[in-house]
């Protein structure tokens, strides 16, 4: 097996694709849902220990909080409940020595289900039809946790001995800008010589990711009802014009970055609105004007922006809408940071490991991989910045992440399997 070539692999993952599917489905079958701030991934947690287990793998199940001093350290988000059995899986396949490292990781936290409006499959019984999986979770991410296993469950039992320590991680807390899972892993020391995240990338090789900002504009007026000849400013229609002016912003904020793996027509920088709110909590709404509405927002970024360059961008913006527009110049705006800055992470595509990664990339799938950066955000900073490793993302395609009938192509699972298969040969064996 030390010879094993990257054809004998896709003839092993081939005649494992039913067994592959079933892995997901169980997996998916786990409602392991991040409701900020608490989160329901115990059982999947249980269910992906056993599983290791059951191959030989030497297994730590542990809390973010169990971490000494960790809610000390910086990068620690308070106000995140880890009572529920919320505990990360490390699945160490320890290597015989003098070989490289390698961390294949990934979240078990999937989104809540809603909006309910699902159609081809309810969120927790999964679907498989033409080729794509159907289930909330599939593709963000429990298939590439999936293809991380399997790549390790099918060298295993073919007899293969690494000679570098294999790490395969599922962690908890990431939904929601989290990260205090990854952190936690990072901490306790489980880092390796080059780190595999398994976010879903359509199969492009990622060294590089997105951050993100996220926050709340409270767009205040003066509440009432316009009887008897009262002015009402309603908070409401200055959301609206708010809610227009987001699009403006949008594209003033992608005109003044760019970067250099963030180039494909479409993967310009973003902004969603995700909520609008004009109820203060535990009040009764009133029919009238309310006093304020809050509209939540994400903005995202390039690697290497700071905080005070998008805040100074981001208010100096708002505030010259609401002293110049006809519509806002009658109400007043707070801009409110929630969460944290998901800050984005760029590891260099000329390092050695990641040099040896494209190189089995091409070897395995026949063509060149396709480096860019990841849209997206994710906890990707962590590896790099706490853990010290180099780090890239890949993952399937698919398709309506965060959203009803949520899928990922199956064949992009495969691929995946056996890439990883053949890197840890690469890469762990030598």
């Amino acid at each position: 097996m030390s010879q094993i070539a990257s054809e004998t692999i896709k003839i092993e993952v081939l005649k494992r694709k039913k067994e592959i599917v079933e892995w997901i489905k169980s997996l998916v079958r786990f409602p392991s849902e991040n409701r900020f701030p608490f989160g329901n991934e115990g059982e999947a947690q249980k269910f992906i220990e056993k599983e290791c287990i059951n191959i030989g793998l030497e297994t730590d199940m542990f809390s973010p909080e169990d971490i000494q001093g960790i809610k000390e350290h910086p990068s620690w988000l308070k106000n995140r409940d880890y009572s529920g059995n919320r505990k990360n899986v490390i699945a160490k396949w320890k290597g015989t020595g003098n070989g490289n490292s390698l961390l294949l990781s990934g979240h078990v936290d999937v989104a809540p289900f809603e909006p309910d409006n699902w159609k081809i499959c309810r969120p927790y019984d999964p679907v498989e039809l033409r080729g794509k999986l159907y289930g909330r979770g599939v593709m963000d991410m429990k298939g590439g946790l999936a293809a991380e296993y399997w790549a390790i469950k099918i060298l295993k039992e073919a007899g293969f001995k690494p000679r570098g320590d294999v790490i395969f991680e599922s962690v908890v807390d990431e939904e929601f800008a989290g990260g205090n899972g990854t952190l936690a892993s990072r901490l306790r020391g489980y880092n390796a010589d080059l780190a595999i995240l398994a976010e879903p990338t359509r199969m492009h090789v990622c060294s590089a990711c997105l951050g993100a900002f996220l926050g709340d504009m409270v767009v205040k007026g003066n509440p009432g009802m316009p009887f008897l000849g009262n002015s009402v400013s309603n908070p409401i229609e200055g959301a609206a014009r708010v809610i227009e002016l987001f699009k403006e912003w949008e594209k003033y904020w992608d005109s003044i970055n760019s970067h250099d793996l963030f180039k494909e027509p479409g993967e310009g920088l973003k902004m969603l609105l995700w909520d609008v709110d004009s109820k203060f909590a535990g009040e009764f709404t009133q029919m009238g004007s309310p006093p304020a509405v809050k509209i939540s927002w994400a903005v995202w970024s390039y690697p290497g922006t700071s905080e005070e360059y998008f805040y100074n961008k981001f208010r100096q913006f708002w505030e010259n809408c609401f002293k110049d527009d006809p519509v806002l110049k009658f109400f007043e705006i707070d801009i409110i940071p929630s969460f944290h800055y998901v800050k984005p992470w760029e590891t260099n595509p000329g390092s050695k490991s990641v040099r040896k990664f494209l190189e089995v990339y091409q070897r395995y799938l026949k063509k060149d991989p396709i480096i860019k950066g990841a849209s997206l955000s994710c906890d990707m900073a962590i590896y790099g910045d706490q853990g010290k490793m180099p780090v890239v993302i890949i993952g399937p395609g698919g398709g309506n992440i965060h959203s009803s009938d949520e899928w990922v192509l199956l064949e992009d699972i495969y691929s995946l399997t056996g890439l990883f298969a053949l890197m840890i040969k690469e890469w762990c064996g030598r």
